[in-house]
């Protein structure tokens, strides 16, 4: 059954292969179990995963017009996606503010990378420092209250102290922490070209406790989101935010390349990142890897 949701899913693209790798994942459970060996894999040393998304926002401004022009070059988002944008007051780790500059949504192409530019409504006073950057998972017609879903930052950055109110000012952004923690992790893969199988180890902090997180090795990279290549089971945390993965992937016919795959650890489980074929805002993913054979 694997082997069949592996054909299919390299055949489409991501959302056609999220949707059945999702009618398939159950059933390939069985396979994808842990299986011993006895021939001697090869391994690959374990890779950080990082939290994503990540990228920068240049920010100029336009004395004439007033309006401030904000570059946005990110990756690692829902291919696909839009994403309410706006200009605080405070920093990061300080986000009780309501937005002082909107701007209007950014959207991800099919390998989740928002790469346009966005202008906002005139400002009188230019680029604020004390302040910064944020994007919401939600797009700004379906933005909640602080505190609901819709409106949970995925990237920020601080504007930079001293920027001229005219810019420019580049911005990095990153997966802010939440309640002070941000996630992280590793994943080793372990081949064993005699029963064409791949071992498969993750661990993560700094999770929601008690969380259940899809995870996928796919083709790409975390830059440019591509297929699933191999569903594994979801990543189940304990009460601290721990969450640990040990399974055998069967039906593998070759070794990790030394590029071209990747894992991606989504925000919600396998069971709630897609309704009716579509990625809800759970599919999100929050940290990859690139893989190096």
């Amino acid at each position: 059954m694997l082997r069949r949701t592996i054909l299919c899913c390299t055949a489409v693209g991501l959302l056609a292969v999220a949707t059945a790798c999702s009618s398939s994942t159950t059933s390939g459970s069985s396979s994808t179990a842990a299986s011993s060996s006895t021939s001697s894999p090869a391994a690959v040393a374990p890779i950080q995963l990082a939290p994503v998304p990540t990228g920068t926002v240049a920010l100029s401004w336009d004395p004439g017009t007033k309006q401030v022009t904000a570059a946005v070059d990110l990756s690692g988002l829902t291919p696909g996606s839009s994403h309410a944008m706006h200009i605080h007051p405070g920093n990061c780790a300080d986000q009780t503010q309501p937005p002082s500059i909107p701007f209007p949504d950014i959207t991800a192409d099919a390998t989740g990378v928002a790469k346009q530019s966005v202008v906002s409504t005139p400002v009188t006073t230019g680029i604020p420092t004390g302040a910064y950057v944020n994007v919401h998972l939600a797009p700004m017609a379906t933005l909640g209250n602080p505190g609901d879903l819709s409106f949970t930052p995925i990237a920020c950055g601080d504007i930079a102290a001293g920027t001229p109110a005219a810019g420019p000012v580049t911005v990095k952004m990153s997966a802010p922490p939440t309640k002070g923690v941000t996630p992280a992790g590793t994943v080793a893969l372990s081949y064993d070209a005699a029963h064409h199988s791949l071992q498969v180890d993750l661990t993560a902090t700094g999770l929601p406790a008690n969380s259940a997180h899809a995870a996928h090795i796919h083709s790409g990279s975390c830059n440019a989101q591509g297929d699933v290549l191999y569903p594994l089971p979801d990543l189940q945390a304990d009460a601290s935010g721990k969450a640990t993965l040990s399974t055998t992937v069967q039906n593998v016919p070759k070794a990790p390349p030394a590029s071209g795959w990747y894992v991606n650890v989504h925000m919600g489980p396998m069971a709630q990142i897609l309704s009716g074929g579509n990625p809800t805002m759970l599919f999100a993913p929050i940290l990859c890897a690139n893989v190096k054979g």
